[in-house]
């Protein structure tokens, strides 16, 4: 009977240990694969029809955002950061920025920090988005303060009326962003053209998902012992953990959704410019 019931708590502490882990990091992966998809798509579309340079007319400001958002999130870790570059003409395989970093695999506090250092462009392109909206669309900035600092402004993957929630706070946002009001606002097409530069280059290469999953059994060990704890000695404890998750949450989405948004009109724009230098082509064949 003892031992069944040790089982039973086991599996209990597991099964929410990794609904934690993937209500934290979920919304964060799938948001990373569609930008990642779309800056491909709109990347090879560019480069058809501009070359290298159809990619540093976004670059110069997205990719040394994504490059400094490794580097700050290495130092909150302790990783020691060994070489940075912001922006560099493109390496044969490619590259235009990187940061090389080393930690020590004996500490999981460092472990960890690998999953967050791979994510990261997606945290710090979110922020540079957030700024830019404080900065040049200010009446924006504070909507989206309003609806974060709701009391039911809380998202988890596994709840329905999360998912209105959130769905109904971004439409509130776009909406507001794109108001009649800012189409007329010089402030906002800035705005807009630093927010395509940002989200065309906040998805993550193969070496951030590489490094990202190397600390990901870091971070799950660590929501084991926090529910684990929760069970011996503060039964709220995990409540309150998964509490902050689903507020963290709810505020990143509403960024990672006007990023996504960014992007598709980033691809937009991209297929624009290949449908005229196409047809540029083929006038210059005839």
């Amino acid at each position: 009977m003892f031992i069944s019931g040790f089982i039973v708590l086991a599996l209990s502490i597991l099964w929410e240990s990794l609904v934690a882990f993937i209500s934290l990091t979920g919304g964060l992966v799938c948001g990373g694969f569609i930008l990642g998809y779309l800056e491909r798509w709109s990347n090879t579309l560019m480069i058809h029809s501009l070359g290298m340079k159809g990619i540093y007319m976004t670059a110069w400001l997205g990719t040394p955002i994504h490059e400094i958002s490794h580097a700050v999130l290495c130092l909150l870790f302790g990783h020691k950061v060994t070489a940075v570059r912001l922006l560099q003409p493109a390496s044969p395989d490619g590259t235009i920025g990187y940061v090389h970093h080393a930690y020590n695999p004996d500490s999981l506090y460092q472990r960890m920090g690998n999953l967050f250092i791979g994510l990261a462009p997606l945290f710090g392109g979110g922020l540079a988005i957030l700024l830019f909206i404080r900065v040049l669309v200010p009446d924006s900035f504070e909507q989206i303060f309003r609806l974060i600092t709701m009391d039911h402004s809380v998202f988890l993957v596994a709840e329905k009326e999360s998912w209105l929630r959130l769905g109904q706070a971004v439409l509130a946002v776009i909406r507001g962003l794109f108001s009649m009001e800012h189409l007329t606002n010089p402030g906002f097409w800035i705005f807009v053209i630093l927010a395509l530069c940002i989200a065309s280059h906040m998805s993550l290469s193969r070496e951030d998902i590489r490094g990202a999953a190397g600390g990901a059994g870091a971070l799950l060990l660590l929501f084991v012992v926090a529910n684990t704890l929760s069970v011996i000695l503060d039964p709220l404890l995990h409540d309150r953990m998964m509490d902050g998750i689903g507020r963290f949450n709810f505020c990143y989405l509403i960024l990672m959704s006007l990023a996504v948004l960014f992007s598709f009109i980033k691809c937009f724009i991209s297929l624009c410019i290949y449908r005229i230098s196409s047809g540029k082509q083929r006038e210059g064949i005839l």
